[in-house]
């Protein structure tokens, strides 16, 4: 307990809430039971398996085809991406040029 009488907060990881939702849902106990078990409310419990029912419907939906789109700064920064590989491509020819004493 800390200072105020309140037991710190535990933090679950996604797969253990997962791992928890499945428990109740697939081997037939009863959320209570589940929920004494790992020592969490059962409004915890449905919180999760609402989010759980969320996810996988999002997952499951049709996802745009297509590159995806990019933002205006991802856009700004790929064409000057572009723009140096050119500045390279010019400078090696150059420097080829060069090594073979063949100066333009």
């Amino acid at each position: 307990m800390n200072e105020n009488g309140k037991q710190p907060r535990r933090q679950f990881t996604a797969a253990l809430k997962y791992q928890i939702v499945r428990e109740a849902r697939q081997t037939g106990t009863p959320v209570s039971q589940v929920c004494a078990k790992h020592q969490i409310r059962p409004t915890l419990f449905y919180q999760w398996e609402r989010a759980a029912e969320r996810g996988a419907l999002s997952a499951l939906n049709r996802q745009p085809r297509g590159r995806k789109k990019l933002r205006p700064n991802e856009e700004a920064l790929l064409s000057e991406v572009n723009r140096l590989r050119e500045v390279v491509a010019e400078l090696s020819a150059e420097n080829l040029q060069l090594k073979r004493g063949r100066w333009p």
